[in-house]
């Protein structure tokens, strides 16, 4: 089966998207390459070759480590064995940009001003100079005197004394103290570099927390199956809805607790991995900064004898703080021993203590250089910023991915080392848990009958995703974002699932070249992805249904289960077979009938459906979208097989649902057209035209699902044509040009038609004329964006992926 849908382009834009800059340098080994012409338009060629070329490969210069801490900040005091990072970059100036756009400005005038990061704007009502000063006079010229509560009278005339000499320190407070004791905008904070970094072992820990989590969902669905079983036995569904609502979770952790993998034995392994958090703040906001953070950290203190002060000085800079000691939380902690022993047993309880004794946390704050840094850790001797340029992350060959961007306008930066993303992929998990705990549950209970088989499939569905997740290859992640023709995000390595083919040449690349297309994604998929990848949802399929049909068999009294019996018996005797035979035959005939290669093309330029209450004026002038997905024809027998079994089966699926509402809906009759070799396959609905009309066009060699027969023919006729610029791997394309220009045509002609469309008065007609101009604004705010575009592809053997929010 071909997977080869929108929504592949979701998570292959997750691995970072961009575009390269052309630029005459050295190649570094291990450097990934960088293409010669911006992410995606490789230079045009008159005849493109059969199978295209790599791009051209041209060489970048590997920075210095001082020229990468010029550009990069603060990585300059990280160790080189940091294994992530993540670093924002003169964010005011990202504010200001995004606060020119005018459609930041239309939602600046729709919910009132904002403030912070440079972006302006009204930060709300401020009184006016005076205005405070004439309230209090006002409050005090009353003309009966206020006369003094119980309370006051009763009150020590001492205390009343205190109050001006109270007032006299605050006003000897110097403006240093002043600024001290008001928050920082956050625009100070935030607004120069804000990088968040994590050192050696967090890949390792947050694959303990990853393991964690799999280890829920197991004993989460184990128990669930354990819940379900005994009401089946005594017709009683609390104990399912209590595991569901969450009141039975005690004994979730309490297996967590006691689980080889991750109880115990997991806890000894996990420690907090070193985590900075460094703010660039300017000189005179420094001090304030660092009373800010610092304040945060003060919050240890409340643990009183369990923690310690903790001072000390590093790479030049002075830190302070608290440790949080592990050996005063365990001694704590076994004041409660017996209870824990009575949950735990003495074992698990000896084990967890211990553990617990081991992990002390350690927050300190402090300046270094022109950053206040907050560091989070196990021990003092985590904290290991360096005062070495040469010693840093900065002369560490896994940031040269960014050297080609070094004279660009950088946004943001994002590294993750092979370390990190070797760990989490080995703790990686799916339904695999979840099917293994319903898999347990209900083979350690009695009360369902026979489980074998079910038991046999939940394990096929673990295994079946097992062998999906095999295909998965990973790479150092490291993704660049920075301004240039508006925004564009460049990245390479990271997580490959194995979904698309990054090395056939496409075919279908022509169909997206014209100018009034709005959108067009082409990609092809990978059939060891696509056939592991039906196996796999097969397996789900095919479980979800054993289980309901093991369900159904249930003795409950309970009115959802009863109705849940309707439902699925109606299911399985009506539907079932027919459901199936579509599957299959779209899964097995269709699938094998078409190629790897899928493009959807739309554009603006189909004809509006003659609907009745439409004024003709808007009929002949209006638009309307046409979208087609094409693929080549590998057998078409496959495919007119695989249409004679889905025909039949919706004609019996028809029939079935006349039967359950007393109405005939009889099966449409489908009606053929011909023309060039392509035969047009549709169904006679009201208000069709060439131009909609739902349908399938298939030849020889091209298959073209649409909603227009014309645009169906038209794209079946360019396809296999040269493109100008032939890409590999996954292209999307979004023109907001070709869509403001739509919408403008659009309102312009409603306007006209205002009258024929809403009536010559009445609610509806005033409704669109007092929406007219906002429905304007809208459509102007498309003036500052020309199109989005995504390429996922490899070169030299990395994984790319550029995305470009381009502005006009």
């Amino acid at each position: 089966m071909k997977y080869r849908a929108l929504w592949l382009a979701a998570p292959v834009a997750l691995l970072g998207f961009g575009s390269c800059e052309k630029k005459p340098t050295e190649t570094a080994a291990g450097t990934p390459a960088v293409v010669e012409a911006p992410a995606g338009e490789t230079p045009a060629a008159p005849t493109p070759p059969a199978a295209p070329a790599p791009p051209a490969v041209e060489a970048v210069k590997v920075l210095s480590a001082e020229e990468r801490a010029a550009k990069l900040g603060f990585v300059k005091y990280l160790p080189q064995d940091t294994e992530a990072v993540i670093g924002f970059y003169d964010g005011k100036k990202s504010a200001q940009r995004a606060g020119d756009l005018k459609l930041w400005k239309l939602v600046e005038e729709q919910v009132g001003g904002l403030f912070g990061m440079g972006m302006g704007g009204d930060p709300g009502f401020e009184m006016e100079e005076g205005m405070e000063m004439e309230s209090e006079l006002e409050d005090e010229d009353t003309t009966e005197p206020i006369e003094p509560d119980s309370e006051q009278e009763d009150a020590d005339p001492e205390d009343g004394a205190d109050a001006p000499e109270m007032a006299e320190e605050d006003e000897d407070l110097d403006d240093m103290e002043m600024e001290m004791l008001e928050p920082l905008d956050p625009a100070d904070l935030l607004g120069n570099e804000f990088t968040v970094a994590l050192g050696k072992s967090a890949g390792e820990q947050t694959a303990n927390l990853v393991t964690l989590n799999n280890r829920y969902n197991y004993f989460m669905m184990r128990g669930l199956a354990k819940a379900f079983v005994t009401a089946a036995k005594t017709g009683d569904a609390s104990e399912v809805e209590e595991m569901i609502g969450g009141d039975e979770m005690e004994d979730v952790f309490m297996n967590l607790l006691k689980d080889p993998e991750s109880g115990t034995a997991l806890l000894e392994r996990a420690h907090m991995p070193p985590l900075y958090f460094a703010f660039r703040v300017d000189e005179d906001k420094r001090e304030s900064a660092l009373q800010q953070i610092a304040s945060s950290v003060e919050f240890l203190g409340m643990f009183e004898e369990q923690v310690e002060p903790l001072d000390f000085e590093q790479a030049g800079g002075t830190f302070a703080g608290y440790r949080l000691i592990g050996a005063k939380i365990s001694e704590a902690m076994a004041d409660s021993r017996d209870e824990m022993v009575e949950d735990l047993g003495e074992e698990s309880t000896d084990a967890l203590l211990a553990a617990i004794a081991k992990k002390d946390l350690v927050v300190v704050a402090g300046i270094l250089g022109e950053y206040v840094v907050l560091f989070i850790g196990s021990s003092k001797d985590d904290f290991k910023l360096v005062d070495s340029t040469a010693d840093s992350l900065a002369a560490n060959d896994s940031l040269a991915f960014a050297d080609a961007y070094a004279s660009k306008d950088i946004a943001a930066l994002i590294h993750g080392g092979k370390p990190a993303l070797d760990a989490l992929q080995s703790s990686a998990g799916g339904l695999s848990d979840m099917a293994r705990g319903l898999r347990d549950g209900l083979g350690e209970s009695e009360g369902l009958g026979d489980t074998r088989d079910l038991e046999a499939m939940l394990e096929i569905v673990a295994e079946r995703e097992n062998a999906l997740m095999a295909l998965t290859s990973h790479e150092a992640y490291g993704l660049v974002a920075f301004f240039d023709e508006g925004l564009r995000i460049e990245s390479v390595g990271g997580f490959d699932s194995g979904a698309l083919d990054y090395t056939t040449p496409p075919k279908l690349a022509s169909l997206g070249e014209g100018s009034d297309t709005v959108f067009f994604a082409n990609l092809t998929s990978e059939a060891a992805f696509d056939e592991k990848s039906r196996a796999y949802y097969e397996a789900i399929i095919e479980t979800i249904y054993a289980m309901a049909l093991k369900i159904s068999q249930v003795e409950m009294e309970v009115e959802e289960m009863e109705q849940f019996k309707g439902m699925f018996a109606m299911f399985d005797e009506k539907f079932r077979g027919d459901m199936v035979a579509m599957w299959d035959a779209y899964s097995q005939d269709f699938s094998a009938g078409v190629g790897q290669e899928s493009a959807l093309v739309m554009d603006l330029k189909g004809g509006l459906p003659a609907i009745p209450g439409l004024p003709q004026e808007v009929v002949d002038n209006g638009k309307f979208l046409r979208a087609s997905l094409v693929m080549p024809v590998t057998d078409r027998a496959k495919i007119q097989e695989a249409w004679k079994i889905m025909n039949t089966s919706v004609t019996n699926l028809l029939a079935q649902v006349s039967e359950m509402t007393g109405e005939e809906i009889p099966m449409q009759k489908p009606i053929s057209s011909e023309k060039d070799g392509f035969v047009t396959w549709f169904f006679a609905l009201p208000f069709t035209s060439d131009d909609f009309m739902p349908s399938v066009t298939v030849s020889d060699e091209w298959f073209v699902a649409s909603t227009s027969k014309t645009h169906a023919l038209e794209l079946a006729a360019k396809a296999g044509s040269p493109s100008a610029a032939p890409r590999l791997g996954m292209w999307m394309d979004m023109s907001f040009v070709a869509l403001q220009q739509y919408a403008k045509e659009m309102l312009a002609m409603v306007d006209e038609n205002a009258a024929a469309i809403f009536g010559e008065e009445g609610f509806a007609l005033d409704q669109f004329q007092g929406q007219k101009e906002m429905i304007g604004k809208v459509i102007g705010t498309l003036d500052d964006l020309d199109r989005i575009t995504v390429h996922a592809r490899r070169e030299g053997g990395a994984l790319r992926t550029s995305l470009h929010f381009k502005t006009r």
